[in-house]
């Protein structure tokens, strides 16, 4: 049997050497903590967030820790606060351009130009999100989310009255009379502790009816936004109100989850939302045993082609500028633009991590009706971006005060405190200022 002698002198300087090491190896092996701030999520959700991305990225490295802190509704407001006192999380998550843009001009967020060339962002998004991300030669922010609209609709309520889709507006008018004889909101809408839904309408009567190309004209300061053509889009707005096609005074007080589930019940008939919507499935039409369709928007005058994706950022990442951090969150928003991510994350969250990928998405087969028919519009989308028949999402292209004002102003034209005139007079003058103030971002050229 071999033992070893030590002397008391070794036995000491070993003892010593093993408390320094000790004493050093946590401050060494203790990774950075990467704070991102998320808004609100189910349980599901925020499990399929850990499961595809927190634990993976953590257990891949031990420079990093990437935490997530839920915040729910108030994020927005919590983000303009912290930024502003040069504080915050690491991670930004914005409501798309027009919230990103409030922090550009404060240089309140990092150039994300070195790591887009570090790990091949350019390369993997579609150029037009990076063009709408990129603020006088900065790439400020990467699209987490594309969104486009379109027109959902209780396709076991359709069946059993032999209804079809509408088409145009002759249809749309035609089929929502129907249905208030027959006691069924026409669509489900409502804006309670979301305003901002508001010009979610405004938004598809402006590019369906007076055309993507007029509205690209008006963004881009080559015609003014009380424009006859203009005006008519709002006013035809306005006379859907007044028929009660949107529940009248039941809008104000259901938020469009709660709104969607009249849709699933069959009190209401069809509904113009956007692909968020299919994160509530599972909520929805599951509970009711009812049969989801999905068609474009209804082409709403002869201006306008048919049929029309709109374009749409829903949130945008971005990293703090203040942040001590900044490599380990480009690492981890690197992890988010990947095709496997997008595809476990959309078998449980559908509808919240589209991706604008350069090159099609791989195709993934799937008996489930939902995410067959979200496939489907993610790809009618794409094909929009490249062809140039796509339109325009207020909250992705239009500058804030405009967007802002768009979300009030809209209800006082329904409330006839104001006329759809003097409505798109106040949008024009204060879009006209922001063009003079230079904050005003171009849309790309169509395609």
């Amino acid at each position: 049997m071999h033992t070893s002698k030590h002397t008391r002198r070794s036995l000491l300087a070993c003892a010593a050497t093993t408390a320094f090491a000790s004493s050093i190896r946590p401050a060494l092996a203790a990774p950075k903590t990467i704070v991102w701030w998320y808004e609100g999520a189910t349980a599901a959700q925020q499990a399929a967030l850990t499961n595809y991305l927190t634990e993976p990225f953590n257990a891949s490295q031990s420079d990093y820790k990437l935490v997530i802190e839920w915040r729910g509704n108030a994020l927005p407001d919590q983000l303009l606060v912290a930024l502003a006192g040069g504080q915050g999380p690491d991670i930004v998550l914005t409501n798309g351009p027009s919230w990103t843009q409030r922090f550009v001009s404060g240089n309140k967020l990092l150039d994300l130009n070195p790591f887009a060339q570090k790990f091949g962002w350019k390369e993997k998004l579609a150029p037009i999100v990076i063009q709408l991300g990129s603020y006088d030669g900065k790439l400020i922010a990467l699209p987490k989310t594309i969104e486009t609209q379109a027109l959902f609709y209780n396709q076991t309520l359709f069946k059993k009255n032999s209804w079809t889709p509408p088409n145009d507006l002759t249809e749309t008018e035609k089929l929502a009379d129907t249905m208030l004889k027959a006691g069924i909101q026409p669509f489900a809408a409502g804006n309670a502790g979301q305003r901002f839904a508001n010009r979610h309408l405004l938004g598809i009567c402006y590019n369906n009816y007076c055309s993507p190309e007029l509205v690209y004209k008006a963004l881009s300061g080559e015609m003014p936004w009380n424009a006859p053509v203009f005006v008519e889009a709002v006013e035809l707005l306005r006379s859907w109100w007044d028929k009660g096609y949107f529940g009248g005074q039941k809008y104000f007080s259901l938020n469009m989850n709660q709104s969607f589930a009249l849709l699933a019940a069959g009190k209401a008939g069809m509904a113009m939302q956007g692909t968020w919507v299919f994160q509530w499935m599972p909520d929805t039409f599951e509970k009711t045993k009812q049969e989801m369709g999905v068609a474009a928007l209804p082409q709403l005058s002869p201006k306008a082609p048919y049929p029309i994706f709109v374009l749409g950022i829903g949130a945008d990442l971005a990293i703090n500028a203040a942040s001590q951090v900044a490599e380990g969150c480009a690492m981890v928003l690197d992890r988010l633009i990947d095709y496997s991510f997008v595809e476990k994350m959309s078998q449980v969250w559908e509808g919240e991590w589209n991706i604008p990928f350069a090159k099609p998405a791989p195709p993934v087969a799937t008996t489930d009706p939902v995410q067959a028919e979200a496939a489907k519009l993610r790809a009618g989308l794409s094909e929009a971006m490249i062809s140039g028949r796509y339109g325009y999402a207020p909250w992705t292209f239009w500058p804030s005060k405009t967007d802002d004002y768009m979300k009030g102003g809209v209800e006082e034209v329904w409330l006839k405190q104001i006329t759809p005139k003097q409505f798109s007079d106040k949008v024009n003058d204060t879009f006209q200022q922001e063009l003079k103030d230079g904050v005003v971002k171009k849309p790309p050229p169509r395609g």
